[in-house]
């Protein structure tokens, strides 16, 4: 169900509200202020407790790392009404320490930064850094700023998290430079009270976080995915501030040189036009003026290679370093294993491998000749021979019992052999009858 808003807009109701603030008469009771608990103490309880639910889960759904109760108030509020019993919820759950104030978190534990190199900041009185982050400090329980810490915890290991990951172009960063890489994950009020609990817990050293221009956020841990992770010196060192001035100049001749071509190209413009217009005395100062900028934007196109080239030198010095004493303690643990072992050793184990391996491979073969007086030493001719002969007799035997396998019937009569008759003799008297004389 959609309701309206402070700006009569429909507003449709959070994920994280309960069904019962679909309930008007419900809703209506529990908007009020609290009334003393000695009155009706199951009521009391039953609507902290509703409260304690609803701020809990809209400070997560809302991700509000830091807020006050007029925040809360605006973020809750239904039907054009705001909850008048905020603050008292509040309190309680700061009793409960499941909220702290801003005051107490920024105020605990000063000796660590101090330990850590926080000089500045713990110096300046914390109303004024407050003051330039957040506005002016007001003791109105309304506009008290409470943390909260679970999600301080969580959002800071999502920055370690991807800080480790590899993407970091060195370990000492600006402020600029962290807000392009985590601004997705923690900004605003948020950004000091998690650099702070970073502090705190030893994974990072930050100075100077008064001064946009000048803070300094250090991770004491880098790796990846593919290399180990290495613990950072714990200090801001002459060679970070160098690197990170160096990252500062590069940007800003880029943004110089980025406003140059761009002017570059309106110069350009407006010559056409004055040529067009035919006003050429004026196009032609108009060109001188495009031209001595565009030799101004070339030398600082030279000015951002030689920074570019230094700084990616610079950035990759740290690495150059961590891979020197990787090789050192590679060197060392290899001297340590070879301690008790030495050329001869190694020429002895292998001749002695090697007879080892001869004296098996005259057992094999030994294994494999035909023992004496076995049988076994017949002439392969003869066997040859003899095979031969044994495929004679066998195609023999096949014939014989071709001839025997077929059968004659026992009435059939064996056919004689054909005679050829001779021819008939004739006698004188014939011949004369015939009448053929001799």
């Amino acid at each position: 169900m959609d309701e309206p808003s402070a700006t009569g807009k429909s507003r449709a109701r959070a994920s994280y509200l309960p069904a019962a603030w679909e309930d008007d008469t419900r809703m209506n009771a529990l908007f009020t202020e609290f009334r003393a608990r000695n009155a009706n103490t199951a009521g009391y309880d039953n609507k902290m407790k509703f409260w304690v639910d609803v701020i809990d889960a809209c400070v997560v759904g809302e991700d509000m790392v830091t807020f006050s109760a007029a925040e809360l108030r605006e973020k809750l509020q239904r039907k054009g009404k705001k909850p008048h019993c905020i603050p008292a919820v509040l309190e309680e759950m700061h009793r409960s320490k499941k909220f702290i104030t801003m005051d107490q978190f920024f105020a605990a534990s000063q000796e660590s930064w101090v330990a850590w190199g926080f000089d500045s900041l713990v110096k300046k009185p914390f109303s004024f850094t407050t003051g330039l982050l957040f506005g002016s400090s007001s003791s109105d329980g309304d506009k008290t700023r409470y943390i909260s810490l679970d999600l301080v915890k969580a959002k800071a290991a999502d920055v370690v998290d991807r800080a480790q990951s590899g993407i970091l172009p060195s370990s000492a960063l600006d402020l600029a430079t962290f807000n392009e890489l985590f601004g997705d994950i923690v900004s605003g009020p948020a950004l000091p009270v998690v650099l702070k609990h970073l502090q705190r817990t030893q994974q990072a050293v930050v100075t100077d976080l008064d001064n946009q221009e000048h803070a300094t956020i250090k991770f004491l841990q880098r790796g990846s995915a593919s290399s180990p992770r290495h613990k950072v010196d714990a200090k801001i060192s002459e060679a970070d501030r160098g690197v990170i001035a160096v990252r500062r100049s590069l940007k800003k001749m880029e943004d110089e040189a980025a406003a140059m071509h761009t002017k570059v190209e309106e110069l350009d413009a407006e010559v056409r036009s004055l040529v067009r217009a035919g006003k050429k005395p004026v196009a032609i100062r108009v060109l001188k003026k495009k031209k001595l900028l565009e030799k101004a934007l070339a030398q600082k196109d030279v000015v951002i290679t030689n920074l570019g080239n230094m700084l990616f030198k610079l950035e990759n010095s740290e690495s150059d370093t961590k891979v020197f004493e990787t090789y050192k303690a590679g060197l060392s643990a290899l001297k340590k294993t070879q301690q008790d072992t030495s050329l001869e050793k190694i020429e002895s184990i292998v001749d002695d491998i090697q007879e080892a391996v001869d004296i098996q491979n005259e057992i094999d073969e030994a294994l494999r000749s035909p023992l004496r007086g076995s049988g076994d030493d017949v002439d392969e001719d003869e066997l040859d021979r003899e095979l031969k002969d044994l495929l004679e007799d066998d195609a023999t035997g096949n014939l014989i019992a071709e001839l025997e396998s077929l059968k004659v019937a026992d009435n059939e009569p064996i056919p004689a052999k054909p005679v050829t008759p001779a021819p008939a003799k004739r006698d004188s008297s014939q011949r004369g009858k015939t009448g053929f004389t001799q």
